[in-house]
């Protein structure tokens, strides 16, 4: 099966499921440079975001946000360190409407020679739905070098 039909069949709305596939189609086809030069993860996510916006009209779409209104953005990851007060996130990209509490959908990206385990962002973007509210969450692994596409892409549910 390949990621298309992962990230569809995880999806419990199909339209959601038919955008992300749509922009992130249109991201490797547009961006497939930043892939094969393994650039950053945050100018992926930035340009993700990007291709997101245009097919989310009236949505706030951000990188690396970390408010929860006034407050930092915080979840609790199941650790020693951060049962009290939670550890403070940067979600990947996140689809909102600031200042509202209403959150669409976060996405965590991962580049295919990461050394961090995808479990560190499975964990987060299940507390992103737990405590933050996120309707919809979203996991893509992006392969790099040579072979560059996405490789993972699925929603958590």
């Amino acid at each position: 099966m390949n990621w298309r039909s992962t990230l569809f069949q995880s999806c419990v709305d199909k339209e959601m499921g038919r955008l992300v596939i749509d922009a992130l189609d249109e991201f490797v086809d547009r961006e497939r440079y930043l892939l094969q030069v393994d650039a950053s993860e945050r100018s992926m996510a930035h340009r993700l975001a990007i291709y997101l916006e245009r097919r989310l009209a009236g949505w706030d779409v951000d990188c690396e946000y970390n408010r929860d209104g006034h407050m930092p953005k915080e979840v609790h990851l199941e650790s020693d360190d951060d049962m009290a007060h939670g550890s403070h996130v940067f979600p990947d990209i996140i689809v909102h409407h600031r200042g509202s509490g209403e959150n669409l959908l976060v996405t965590e990206i991962k580049k295919s020679n990461s050394s961090v385990a995808d479990q560190l962002d499975l964990r987060k973007l299940e507390a992103y739905g737990r405590e933050l509210g996120y309707r919809h969450r979203l996991f893509v692994r992006l392969q790099v070098g040579e072979e560059s596409g996405v490789s993972t892409a699925f929603f958590i549910t």
